[in-house]
């Protein structure tokens, strides 16, 4: 394949980060420790951004949800529902979805950054706009729709069902310490939906050879009672990638800290920016292995477990 392989580490974000967004933080009242909360009861965070609920049948009050110890203590009395619908987009899963009617338009000032993808998308259309600083010059601009059909043939251009693209990645973007970003997601019918936002510094390992596997994991439950029939709860999907990346011994180093830096770091890996190798991008935990192979060359075996 000889194509370029690469790791994108998104940045953390934080609340100082965001300059605008569509999407209030407005899921449940904050916290409140004078309030007594019942049972089923819910709030939220502003400083973890996520949604507690009540579990205690006794009067809950003073009792933090944020602390550890009011969750999983002797006695319990939060849990963790997830984050907030704001947060959906930054908590590196793709199946805590941000919801809200069109258009989703947020602005983020993340720092320095030369690419981004999004994930679990669901919306007709897509907008970005980066600029090199608040008010500044355009760096890089992208408005298309999401559609990702591309019929082979005309049979599939006049009966194939409609297929949504559920993600994009841009990258080579000029990187600027006060870069802003803006993205826009539209639909006509129905909500917008948003799974995860990466933004960071994406950094070559090396050029992947063909042979690269992808293998969709279905986390479906199937049952089957002792009559023999069937019952199908679907659930979630993701996608595991495996592959072989050549590397010169010069590299070598650099591409070993990069791999080192991101262990137990939920990454976008990019076997290939081919547009026909679209499936050989993942969204997970990477396991990479170094050998040397000669004096002047490298391989690094690479397993991506996707998460959901």
């Amino acid at each position: 394949m000889s194509q370029p392989c690469s790791v994108l580490a998104p940045v953390a974000i934080t609340g100082a980060m965001i300059i605008s967004s569509t999407v209030p933080e407005t899921d449940h009242a904050v916290y409140n420790p004078a309030t007594s909360y019942t049972i089923g009861q819910r709030c939220i965070s502003t400083v973890t951004h996520r949604i507690y609920e009540s579990v205690s049948a006794s009067a809950n009050v003073g009792h933090d949800p944020t602390d550890l110890i009011n969750q999983f203590g002797a006695v319990p009395w939060w849990v963790d529902q997830g984050p907030t619908n704001l947060w959906a987009m930054f908590d590196a899963f793709v199946s805590t979805q941000c919801v809200i009617a069109s258009p989703l338009k947020i602005v983020l000032k993340p720092g320095s950054f030369n690419a981004v993808a999004l994930f679990g998308l669901d919306a007709d259309a897509l907008s970005i706009t980066v600029l090199d600083a608040a008010g500044g010059s355009v760096i890089y601009s992208y408005t298309g729709a999401l559609e990702a059909s591309e019929p082979a043939d005309y049979y599939e251009y006049f009966f194939e069902r409609f297929k949504p693209q559920t993600d994009f990645i841009a990258t080579g973007l000029e990187a600027f310490n006060n870069a802003q970003i803006t993205i826009t997601l539209t639909k006509v019918t129905g909500p917008v939906k948003c799974g995860l936002i990466a933004l960071g510094d994406m950094k070559p390992i090396g050029l992947t050879e063909y042979g690269a596997k992808v293998t969709p994991n279905s986390y479906s439950f199937i049952d089957v009672d002792r009559f023999g029939r069937t019952t199908i709860t679907p659930g979630a999907n993701t996608t595991d990638m495996s592959l072989q990346v050549k590397l010169g011994i010069a590299e070598a180093n650099t591409v070993y800290a990069t791999l080192k830096s991101v262990q137990a770091v939920p990454c976008v890996w990019i076997a290939t920016d081919a547009a026909d190798y679209a499936s050989l991008r993942v969204f997970g935990l990477g396991t990479p292995t170094l050998s040397h192979d000669g004096p002047d060359e490298c391989t690094v075996t690479l397993d991506v477990k996707g998460l959901i």
